[in-house]
C-alpha cells in the first residue's frame, strides 16, 4: 500500500518547488492544482455544475470557463467558494486516490493547497508545511501570475494562515532564502521522510 505525504502551504510559498524535489527523487508527485483546473474543463463531469452555479457569464465565446472571472467572485464571496469547493473537492479527492493506487509506488506525495481544509490529511501518513512571509509570497505570486496584488491578498485571506498549518503539520521547512539553500532543506528532509515511512 502507498503511503502518502501531503505537501501544502499558501500562495507562494514554494510548496511546488518542493514537490519537484520529490519528484526527482523519484517519488510520483499527485497535483490538486493540475486535477482541480481539469475539473473545470468541458471534459470534466463537475462542468455542468460549475455553469449552472455561475451562469452563461463565466463562458468565454469557446465555451470554456473564464477562469479569471470564477477566481474574482469566488474570492470575495465566500458563499460562492464554498459552493464551488462542493463540486470541485470531491471530484479531486477520487481521482487524487485514483492515480495514488496506480502509482504502485511505496510512497507518493499528494500537493495539496488545501490540504487541512479539506480534510485530505486524513488519507497521509505525514504532512509538510512550507512557510514563509506573506510579504515575500505576495511578490512570488504576482511575479508568477502576472496578478495584481489586491487579488493575491484575497487569496491570501481565504486561505488558513501559516501559524495554522505549522501547528497542524508534521513537518514544516521554511522558504525565505536562495532556492539552492531551499533545495538542500527539502533533500535533508525528504531523506528523513523516506527514513521514516519506508
Amino acid at each position: 500500500m502507498t503511503r502518502i505525504i501531503g505537501i501544502t502551504g499558501g500562495i507562494g510559498s514554494g510548496k511546488s518547488t518542493l514537490a519537484l524535489c520529490f519528484a526527482e527523487h523519484n517519488i510520483p508527485v499527485i497535483d490538486a492544482d493540475e486535477i482541480s483546473r481539469f475539473a473545470l474543463t468541458p471534459a470534466s463531469d463537475c462542468f455542468p455544475q460549475v455553469v449552472d452555479l455561475f451562469g452563461k457569464d463565466v463562458l468565454r465565446p469557446d465555451g470554456t470557463l473564464d477562469r479569471a472571472a470564477i477566481a474574482a467572485k469566488v474570492f470575495s464571496d465566500n458563499e460562492a467558494r464554498s459552493a464551488l469547493n462542493a463540486i470541485v473537492h470531491p471530484f479531486v479527492l477520487r481521482e487524487m486516490l485514483q492515480r495514488t493506487e496506480a502509482s504502485d509506488a511505496p510512497l507518493a506525495v499528494w500537493d495539496v493547497p488545501l490540504l487541512f481544509e479539506t480534510g485530505m490529511d486524513a488519507f497521509c501518513a505525514c504532512t509538510i508545511a512550507v512557510l514563509s512571509r506573506e510579504e515575500i509570497r505576495i511578490k512570488r505570486a504576482m511575479l508568477r501570475d502576472g496578478t495584481d496584488e489586491e487579488l493575491v491578498r484575497a487569496r491570501i485571506r481565504a486561505q488558513i494562515t501559516d501559524e495554522t498549518r505549522e501547528a497542524l503539520a508534521a513537518y514544516t521547512i521554511r522558504n525565505e532564502g536562495t532556492i539552492d539553500a531551499f533545495r538542500e532543506q527539502a533533500c535533508a528532509l525528504i531523506d528523513r521522510i523516506r527514513e521514516e515511512l519506508q
